[in-house]
């Protein structure tokens, strides 16, 4: 019996172009409704939202209800148990922040994958369908639907951003924000020498043929992004949303 299909996966390899949103609040409607809107992927986000392991249970639910993929973006780079016990409740990919070296993505690599390609430990959940699945077949067939993303979001990762590349991780995401503050221009993430790095990180994607994502803060940039040749493009979140609606509505009844 196959386990579930990774959609990232599929559209990547096709040469497609995969959009996401994300969620920070322990809402499982929410990665419903994103799903349902047409996203590829919700990102869980534990690292600045309210997202712990029973959090997590509900909101893999939640997007497999919408029929949209669950990725984690983890606390830290470095926790392999964190990695471990997200896959094994049912996310199909991960996101570390501050991936700065090499060793960072293969590290993500090795916690993610079951050997002979890393060093997962073997214990799994929902991935298997709660045993419906054998485990000798979800084993065979998980590496494969996996889908690992890393952001570049230091001027460290960007000095290493070839030999980040090289580690062949599916996705290396520009995360302009922090870029913006570690080159001393907080906020300014439009900054001629923020656009500089995320090209330079985009080239080194193309260079050795994985893909190179970017945060579109509207629609006219998300666009913008797609023409330059970034393949995964993330458009902000179901809380925003909700915040961006209701806004417009009081707005246009006199409210400020």
């Amino acid at each position: 019996m196959q386990i579930r299909e990774n959609r990232v996966k599929q559209i990547l390899k096709s040469g497609g172009t995969v959009l996401s949103s994300s969620v920070r609040l322990p809402e499982p409607g929410l990665c419903e409704i994103l799903g349902y809107a047409g996203f590829d992927f919700v990102l869980l986000d534990c690292e600045h939202g309210a997202v712990d392991a029973s959090a997590i249970d509900r909101l893999v639910q939640g997007c497999f209800a919408g029929n949209t993929v669950p990725v984690l973006r983890t606390l830290r780079n470095d926790d392999p148990e964190a990695v471990m016990h997200a896959l094994d409740l049912g996310v199909q990919g991960i996101l570390i922040p501050h991936c700065r070296t090499a060793e960072d993505a293969r590290r993500l690599q090795q916690a993610a994958y079951y050997t002979p390609r890393g060093k997962r430990g073997f214990g799994p959940g929902r991935g298997a369908l709660w045993g419906r699945v054998p485990f000798n077949d979800y084993y065979m067939q998980s590496n494969d639907q996996i889908v690992l993303l890393a952001l570049i979001e230091d001027v460290e990762g960007v000095e290493n951003i070839e030999e980040i590349a090289a580690t062949g991780i599916d996705i290396l995401w520009v995360g302009t924000g922090d870029l913006a503050a570690d080159y001393g221009l907080p906020g300014q993430t439009s900054h001629p020498t923020v656009m500089d790095a995320s090209a330079r990180i985009l080239a080194a994607c193309q260079k050795h043929n994985i893909v190179c994502g970017f945060p579109a803060r509207d629609m006219e940039a998300g666009q913008w992004a797609a023409a330059q040749g970034y393949r995964a493009i993330g458009y902000g979140g179901a809380e925003q949303y909700v915040m961006q609606g209701g806004l417009r509505f009081l707005e246009s009844m006199g409210r400020k």
